[in-house]
């Protein structure tokens, strides 16, 4: 495949620590130990959750001297991540760590991969491909909670709209089947009166579409942003608006800054989750394949783990330890 910037957007992470005996085992011994070359690749660099991700992973890396990571950043694009997986295959990595753009865009890389060897493991969102194993937020679960503490914030009536995740991001599509589902069970006065999708996940987008819904509902009482930057979105919108104390917003995932904004009183609530330790969670997994000679598991269904939700609220983000804000 055609080479786009390869070089200039690797981000090479040498692992060069002291054994820790921080509670993470024991590395092997130098000199004895064969090196393992990992590559992550998430959708972007930079965002909060996949450096929480990687930071995490790096608490469990670091004690292995002779694991070496790579990260990669195809900046929110499928193709970039099909050339990077193309890349660390013909490199002969030994795994991959892969959060795919598109479930379906990724599924022939990650069958080449674990043809050859490589283990895939997936973030968040399971490429089609059945592969060694996926480790994700709660999605449909963490939707229906949204909905269902949303509605009694809203004494079981209103309307609300939903900001939708890009698509083919099979996470947020899961967030709202769920979100939509306890909306349709529990609260027949509650009508969600619009749905729109925002690209690459993104605040700037998540506040014009917020805006379109202001200006189409003279009534607006809730909002669901399938994550939180979207969230963050549709909140600036609604104070430039003058509208915020009389709409619920709500975000998925629980990054630092939405929960400020929840002890703030500006944001309703997010789905939090501690990706710290789905990312100490996901390296532990795959040093353990590695380091018993495992390779890709042979399934025909991918086996996920997935993290259970807490729903943070103003009377509940306290329970948030500063260690496990990200």
């Amino acid at each position: 495949m055609k080479k786009l910037g390869i070089i200039a957007l690797i981000l090479g992470v040498a692992i060069i620590g002291s054994l820790s005996a921080a509670g993470q085992g024991e590395a092997p011994a130098a000199g004895a130990a064969k090196t393992y070359k990992i590559a992550y690749i998430p959708t972007s660099i930079g965002q909060p959750a996949t450096n929480a991700w990687l930071e995490g992973m790096m608490r469990v890396f670091r004690n292995y001297p002779n694991v070496q990571v790579q990260s990669f950043d195809p900046q929110l694009r499928a193709d970039m991540q099909v050339t990077f997986m193309d890349d660390v295959i013909n490199q002969n990595y030994n795994a991959i760590l892969l959060q795919p753009q598109d479930a379906a865009a990724l599924s022939a890389a990650v069958k080449q991969a674990e043809s050859k060897g490589i283990i895939v493991i997936s973030i968040n969102t399971a490429p089609i491909q059945a592969h060694t194993a996926s480790v994700q937020m709660a999605d449909i679960d963490a939707g229906y909670a949204v909905g269902k503490e949303m509605g009694l914030q809203l004494n079981k009536k209103g309307n609300v709209v939903i900001i939708q995740s890009p698509p083919g991001a099979i996470l947020g599509v899961n967030r709202e089947k769920g979100f939509r589902q306890a909306i349709a069970e529990l609260y027949p006065e509650i009508k969600v009166v619009g749905a729109q999708s925002a690209e690459g996940w993104k605040k700037e987008i998540a506040i014009t579409i917020m805006n379109s819904f202001l200006q189409a509902n003279s009534q607006l009482d809730g909002v669901f942003a399938v994550n939180d930057n979207m969230a963050e979105g549709a909140m600036i919108a609604a104070e430039a608006a003058g509208r915020l104390d009389k709409i619920k917003v709500w975000g998925a995932n629980g990054q630092k800054s939405t929960l400020a904004f929840i002890e703030q009183g500006k944001i309703a609530g997010t789905a939090y989750n501690n990706s710290f330790e789905q990312g100490s969670l996901i390296a532990k997994m795959v040093l353990e394949r590695l380091e018993k000679n495992m390779g890709p598991a042979k399934v025909d269904a991918t086996p996920i783990t997935r993290i259970p939700p807490f729903l943070a609220t103003k009377d509940t983000v306290a329970q948030i330890k500063a260690e496990d804000r990200w």
